[in-house]
């Protein structure tokens, strides 16, 4: 049924999409391609190599007795906030494939492993968007702190991510490497598919005109939407940042297929209201002039 409604947008608005499609490839081109392949693949080869395993442990060392967060559904926290939607979930199914982690356990990750980087957040959305780089970094933070509200809620509860008893071939590392340019590849696609798609129904349906609509559908355009709001749009764009947008949520089920999304969801909810809380107070107390 979603898919006959936006083929009826875009072929009721054939111009306007087009114009919508070409404003998505550059966002694509110039921010998701460049913020997300390089971390999708270094991140594909570290879990298949077993590095992921032992970074994972270390991380856990910290948030473990702060969030109850093991190994696994650490590094998946990481890769999530080092590089970007949707390198977490991504990483959470790869774990679950390669036997690091239980299903049930991958399904509670993805409540906050799922969440965009430092890339994107600090150079499209600050510096490009709102001229300054400091609120690039105070969006950072509000957004790793609506992802450690949720990690607080849902990392505990349930049993250990780890599985344990893999077996595992060795493989050479230029194997690793050409497997995950390959999957790394394949996904970027996907992501760049719907990036461009629904930036083509935005402008179809000129909800750019509606900046907070715009966000809950595709994070990228909403974001950029609401820089002529400036400062009094920081909490509306933190969250949307934290909620991901119907884009990214499409994302994620073509990188995990098979996880339920139960906790996925009530984990970005979560994120959005304490991240767009975080910035509010940002602003109400002065750190943004």
């Amino acid at each position: 049924m979603t898919a006959v409604i936006l083929c009826v947008v875009l072929v009721a608005f054939p111009q306007r999409a087009l114009e919508g499609a070409g404003l998505g490839l550059d966002i694509c081109l110039r921010a998701v391609i460049p913020s997300l392949l390089p971390f999708m693949l270094v991140s594909s080869v570290a879990v298949a190599g077993g590095w992921g395993e032992k970074l994972g442990k270390l991380i856990s060392t910290v948030l473990k007795p702060l969030f109850g967060i093991d190994g696994a559904s650490s590094m998946c926290l990481m890769t999530g906030l080092l590089g970007g939607y949707p390198c977490g979930a991504r990483a959470a199914a790869q774990c679950v494939e390669e036997g690091l982690m239980t299903k049930r356990a991958a399904e509670r990750t993805l409540a906050y492993c799922n969440n965009s980087g430092p890339l994107f957040i600090i150079g499209t959305a600050g510096a490009a968007v709102y001229g300054s780089t400091k609120i690039g970094e105070l969006l950072y933070a509000c957004h790793i702190i609506g992802a450690l509200t949720a990690a607080l809620i849902f990392g505990r509860g349930g049993s250990s991510a780890q599985t344990g008893g893999r077996i595992k071939k060795k493989v050479s590392f230029g194997t690793l490497a050409g497997n995950a340019a390959r999957d790394s590849g394949m996904a970027i696609v996907s992501v760049c598919a719907m990036v461009i798609t629904f930036s083509a129904v935005i402008q179809a349906l000129e909800l750019y005109r509606y900046p907070i609509l715009t966000g809950l559908l595709e994070v990228s355009r909403g974001v950029t939407e609401l820089g002529p709001w400036g400062v009094t749009g920081l909490p509306v764009a933190a969250a949307c940042l934290s909620w991901g947008g119907l884009s990214v949520h499409f994302q994620t089920e073509t990188v995990c297929p098979g996880l339920s999304k139960k906790f996925y969801y009530a984990g970005k909810l979560i994120s959005a209201a304490a991240s767009g809380t975080a910035m509010y107070i940002c602003v109400k107390t002065g750190l943004i002039a």
